[in-house]
């Protein structure tokens, strides 16, 4: 036989007692009521009681937060109305007294009045003895965590973990590629070197030593590329120093001007300042902007133009790159920082996974705005070199 509570104790002599002792113990009841209160509401996690129809009787201030309900409740809230998210994965609008659960553990995500993972336990309160002589539930005690906090660092934890599996796939790969290059290197020199004893004609000679030539200069290229390749994907910590971001810019552009004179396309570059100065790895800087460049180039049709506009706020430096090209499909806008993912035809799909983990390297931001047909802008935002002081205005 279940113990009686204080409360049940005291309830059961309610009719013995007088009406001082009855002032007394509301009195009482009303001070443990507000310490309970007040014990509830600096509790961390949310607290929401229902009743059996789904009202909310009773919050704590982290569950209003949670809700967004306002500070006090008036009038009664259906749970379904407040946070319909939270009220579908209770059951509210399916459970009848004769299925309700004994305990519900499940982690939702919910979208007012901000996107939030929220972790839910609840258990049904124990009623009153009904005629039928069976205990019926009287609501629900419900318990909410917050837990975008640990939802998203255990994402990020995935996708470093998936991109870093990749990189390393990637460099392995590209390791082997190299091995073979250099047997072949070693080959071309062994047959240079032939060719020069052998006894042929001048014409023959000629021919061969101009396909040897044309085979050292293919392995030589590709050799570069490979290098170029293993220093962009292998994690490297950035060795900062001033940087001028118009300079990179420039430079950029110069060794792109084949590209862009190829396909008569006017570059349009504007800064509102001639020394817009950052903290960076000069190289991989140069990636960054080699890599968004060169996208725009791609995209950009023939006889347009790609503009380059420079600006800042107290905290950043901003960088747009604007192409006047095909765009980016809605289906295809949140894969584009994923490793291996391109709609070119001759793209390898890591250029903008690198300029991604740049930015985060560098405590910056990249951003993509496209529509389909239209074209598109990337903004790069770099964190401005040296403490911004602000002081406020004097009235």
């Amino acid at each position: 036989m279940a113990r009686k509570s204080p409360l049940d104790r005291v309830l059961g002599k309610l009719e013995d007692l007088d009406e001082v002792n009855l002032s007394n113990l509301v009195q009482r009841l009303a001070r443990e009521r507000k310490l309970l209160e007040t014990v509830f509401d600096v509790i961390r996690d949310g607290i929401l009681v229902l009743d059996r129809n789904g009202f909310i009787t009773y919050s704590n201030q982290q569950g209003r937060k949670l809700i967004g309900l306002k500070s006090e409740l008036g009038d009664k809230v259906s749970l379904l109305r407040a946070a319909p998210d939270l009220a579908k994965s209770l059951g509210i609008d399916r459970f009848s007294d004769d299925i309700r659960p004994e305990v519900i553990v499940r982690e939702v995500l919910i979208n007012y009045p901000e996107k939030r993972y929220l972790r839910i336990y609840a258990v049904p309160i124990e009623g009153t003895i009904s005629e039928k002589s069976s205990t019926q539930d009287a609501g629900l005690a419900v318990v909410l965590s917050d837990i975008t906090e640990e939802k998203t660092h255990v994402e990020e934890q995935i996708e470093n973990e998936k991109v870093s599996s990749i990189m390393d796939l990637a460099a392995g790969v590209a390791h082997e590629l190299g091995n073979p290059l250099n047997s072949v290197n070693i080959h071309l020199q062994v047959l240079q070197r032939t060719l020069k004893k052998a006894d042929l004609p001048a014409n023959v000679r000629i021919k061969i030593e101009k396909s040897l030539q044309s085979c050292t200069k293919e392995v030589d290229r590709l050799d570069s590329i490979i290098v170029h390749f293993l220093k962009a994907i292998r994690p490297s910590t950035p060795d900062f120093k001033e940087l001028n971001l118009l300079s990179i810019i420039e430079e950029i552009l110069h060794l792109k001007e084949r590209e862009l004179s190829g396909k008569k396309i006017k570059i349009e570059l504007e800064s509102k300042s001639k020394d817009p100065l950052i903290n960076g790895d000069s190289e991989q800087i140069k990636q960054v902007f080699f890599n968004v460049i060169g996208n725009a180039v791609d995209a950009t049709p023939d006889n347009s133009e790609i503009r380059i506009l420079i600006s800042w706020d107290n905290e950043f430096i901003i960088v747009q790159i604007i192409d006047y090209g095909e765009g980016i499909k809605k289906e295809n806008a949140s894969k584009v920082f994923e490793p291996y993912f391109t709609t070119k035809k001759q793209g390898n799909g890591i250029g903008m996974m690198i300029v991604h983990r740049t930015m985060r390297n560098h405590g910056g931001e990249v951003g993509i705005d496209s529509k389909y047909g239209s074209g598109t802008i990337v903004t790069l935002k770099f964190p401005r070199k040296g403490p911004r002081v602000q002081y406020l205005e004097q009235k």
